[in-house]
């Protein structure tokens, strides 16, 4: 059922805003802080001419963001040193979510905002 309730705040989030990355977090992502950027983080990076393909290894782009509560922090779109992998890092992800949660990376009024769309669901549940 939650999953359910995610993907119906997502498609809200998109009808607001057209171009969002989301992630569903796992406990090395949470730990690390290493995300693989998936199909729908290198599309948003595109909003910042961030275009993985034509990253090398080492490349990094940092953007200043926020979390919806305000928090600042700092969204990172890279390449892997020695494998060329492309990831994504999100400082402070540990504070605002949990494993399994999905967050939503989205432009807001021109500010980049990370939305735990899963505690979204869990605060209503629970309230």
């Amino acid at each position: 059922m939650n999953e359910k309730l995610e993907t119906n705040i997502i498609q809200a989030l998109r009808e607001y805003s057209p171009l969002i990355a989301t992630i569903k977090l796992t406990k090395t992502m949470i730990d690390k802080h290493i995300i693989d950027a998936n199909a729908s983080v290198r599309k948003f990076s595109r909003l910042y001419d961030v275009d993985y393909d034509a990253m090398t290894n080492g490349d990094k782009v940092s953007i200043d963001a926020q979390y919806e509560d305000g928090t600042p922090c700092k969204v990172n779109f890279y390449r892997t040193q020695s494998r060329s992998d492309r990831r994504v890092s999100i400082s402070g992800i540990k504070k605002q979510a949990n494993v399994g949660d999905t967050i939503a990376i989205t432009l807001i009024n021109n500010d980049t905002i990370i939305i735990n769309v899963s505690r979204k669901i869990n605060d209503k549940l629970t309230a």
